[in-house]
């Protein structure tokens, strides 16, 4: 594995906890300058980093309502993969375990000001019928 791609795996990793643990602040830091998303359950694409970061602000002030924590979220991804394209890094993964639905994930990095910054995510669900082996 090269440093780019520990590094990149590393940027998913501080992702996922800080998003686990709720923490507007590092969470908000590991974005782009102008990100896109797929929400989950939206049918539509968050362009730019006030829509992506106002949609996301919705749910962290949800989950706490509603779940304790910290952990809020208990993110356990499956199935990491790295890939490094050039400048870009892509982080494909799996949450979840039959038979509730399996949620798949991208996470899409790419370098800006040194450092590797979320400049995408695609986030849908299997139904729970769907198994993956």
């Amino acid at each position: 594995m090269s440093n780019d791609t520990i590094e990149i795996q590393a940027a998913a990793e501080h992702f996922l906890r800080v998003f686990d643990q709720l923490d507007w602040e590092s969470f908000s830091a590991c974005w782009s300058s102008d990100p896109t998303a797929f929400f989950p359950g939206d049918d539509f694409r968050l362009d730019g980093r006030a829509a992506v970061l106002t949609r996301f602000r919705t749910l962290f002030d949800r989950v706490p309502l509603h779940t304790p924590g910290p952990p809020y979220l208990h993110l356990n991804p499956r199935h990491l993969r790295v890939d490094r394209y050039g400048d870009a890094g892509l982080v494909t993964f799996t949450l979840g375990d039959p038979p509730k639905p399996i949620a798949l994930r991208s996470l899409l990095f790419v370098r800006e000001a040194g450092a590797w910054k979320l400049a995408h995510v695609h986030a849908t669900s299997l139904p729970p019928d769907v198994v993956l082996d």
